[in-house]
């Protein structure tokens, strides 16, 4: 019985009408906006989306300010712009005309599941800070970094993440 009621649960999440999959879906989306708002989540949030999506940090903050979207949403936006082969601002067009991000997602013939398999992944990052390595204490630069703030001559002096 146990299993049944697992894989009934399951088959909700996956297969879920399209009204409770958009809520989670946005709850989701909110929870990541409401993570940049505590202590620091600014650079959690957008260091985690910038490595996840594989975007700068300067162009995820230039969209957000485009759009007048939360992080969860420009997250959103851009996996469905990359899964339906199109632009950022067409998939956000689309979102701003009236349409749901699962109404998008199908109309690309986008898995909303994996849609939401995704966001909530980076939910759950941003939350528990798990890829957080944090800024120095003293919030000045580290006294490790060869060749001060100008960033020295030479090559060796920065990281690779």
């Amino acid at each position: 019985m146990r299993a049944l009621g697992a894989g009934a649960v399951a088959i909700a999440l996956t297969f879920g009408a399209g009204l409770g999959a958009e809520a989670t879906l946005e709850a989701s989306a909110a929870a990541i906006e409401n993570a940049a708002v505590q202590p620091d989540g600014t650079r959690v949030v957008v260091g985690h989306l910038s490595r996840k999506l594989g975007i700068s940090a300067e162009v995820l903050r230039q969209q957000r300010t485009r759009s007048a979207l939360g992080w969860g949403d420009v997250l959103i936006a851009n996996y469905l712009a990359t899964a339906a082969k199109r632009t950022f601002d067409e998939t956000v067009a689309e979102h701003q005309g009236g349409k749901t991000w699962n109404e998008v997602a199908e109309s690309h013939q986008v898995s909303a599941a994996e849609l939401l398999q995704y966001v909530r992944e980076s939910e759950d990052a941003v939350e528990q800070r798990s890829e957080d390595k944090g800024p120095s204490k003293t919030g000045s630069a580290p006294s490790h970094s060869p060749g001060g703030a100008g960033g020295g001559s030479g090559g060796g002096g920065h990281r690779r993440y």
